[in-house]
């Protein structure tokens, strides 16, 4: 996975974590204002009664409200890192949970509630944020119970669920922490084959001889910088070279030197285009250079260095130099194929060859 779909992934589980808890907000805020008609012994008086809607409905709307509204802004910022807003969102579930834990501490089960934050937090495979929540979430049932045992009075039982519940949340930290390490292991073989597989695509793609891009790769290549030449109107230019002779050279010096010669010019070739254009291996001793919004003066000036260096080149097998190369010129025209135009850059090195090699031709 690359960085940038990596960022949008992270980012997109953020937003779907704040809109899972922001309906997880409104569903205990339902459910506050709902209770009153079930449980009548919470409101014995007008004064309970504003008690309880002040306790449980409008300080948890407002300490919420602020909450989810701020976590969403922060998400939303370019200007925060992710391991930023990993903890903005973890945070902002364990706040929302906590709420309701503290407002009705005498449920064992409702005490248990941040817990959630914890397994939530297993979508980030992050161990830090994890120990973090397991923390305040002990921290959470600690405070819980010590406000139940300084208002109800303290007995053996609440001793024993505020253990079972510290107990529990200690659990769900070890289990998550053993979830992540799988998680980033299976992260890591996956990166490590996808890094494998790019590698082999690349080579795949290259000439091993020379390094330069293959034959398929400049078709490939071709196409696409049709389609963006068709659609910005920039110049585009086919630059197709032929050693001069090689087969003599190849009879003459062998095979093996052969090869240094055409090296030699594919490192020519790299150097000098490198900055406008990209270079091609098309076969034996052919290559080609594909030039994307360049001016034709420019890409001459490029050609001709490459064809001067080369023909300057000192070989040591023969002791002196000589070996020269000729080459091809064609823009792109609207409208026109691939094969149309290589064919017209073609036809263009088949005139500098008769015209006596070691010069360059450009198409009309």
């Amino acid at each position: 996975m690359n960085e940038v779909s990596g960022n949008n992934i992270n980012e997109r589980w953020h937003l779907i974590l704040w809109d899972i808890f922001a309906i997880i907000s409104g569903v205990i805020v339902s459910i506050e204002l709902l209770l009153p008609f079930f449980r009548h012994s919470y409101i014995k008086s007008l004064d309970n009664s504003f008690r309880y809607v002040f306790l449980m409905t409008i300080l948890p709307i407002v300490v919420e409200g602020i909450l989810l509204i701020v976590a969403r802004a922060l998400i939303k910022s370019d200007r925060i890192s992710l391991a930023k807003k990993r903890w903005i969102v973890s945070i902002m579930m364990f706040t929302i949970l906590a709420v309701p834990a503290f407002l009705h501490c005498e449920l064992t089960a409702i005490v248990m509630l941040p817990g959630a934050a914890i397994v939530a937090g297993a979508i980030f495979a992050n161990n830090d944020t994890t120990v973090v929540m397991t923390i305040l979430n002990v921290a959470s049932i600690i405070i819980d119970y010590v406000f139940l045992g300084i208002t109800k009075g303290w007995n053996p039982t609440l001793l024993g669920n505020m253990f079972m519940s510290m107990v529990v949340a200690i659990g769900l930290c070890t289990l998550v922490i053993v979830l992540n390490n799988h998680t980033n292991e299976l992260i890591d073989s996956i990166n490590e084959s996808n890094i494998i597989q790019r590698s082999l695509s690349v080579e795949m793609k290259k000439d091993p001889m020379t390094g330069l891009y293959n034959r398929r790769s400049f078709e490939e290549t071709l196409e696409n910088e049709i389609e963006s030449a068709e659609q910005t109107g920039n110049n585009s230019f086919i630059a197709i070279f032929d050693i001069d002779h090689f087969k003599n050279v190849n009879d003459t010096y062998g095979h093996a030197n052969g090869d240094v010669v055409i090296k030699s010019l594919c490192k020519i070739m790299q150097k000098k285009s490198q900055d406008s254009g990209i270079a091609f291996r098309y076969g034996g001793e052919e290559f080609v250079i594909l030039f994307s919004n360049i001016e034709l003066p420019k890409v001459i000036n490029i050609v001709e260095d490459i064809r001067t260096e080369f023909r300057c080149y000192y070989f040591q097998f023969m002791l002196k130099d000589g070996i020269t190369c000729s080459c091809g010129i064609a823009q792109h025209q609207q409208g026109e194929s691939s094969k149309a135009w290589f064919n017209r850059a073609d036809a263009s090195l088949y005139k500098a060859k008769e015209a006596g090699r070691n010069r360059t031709v450009i198409s009309e």
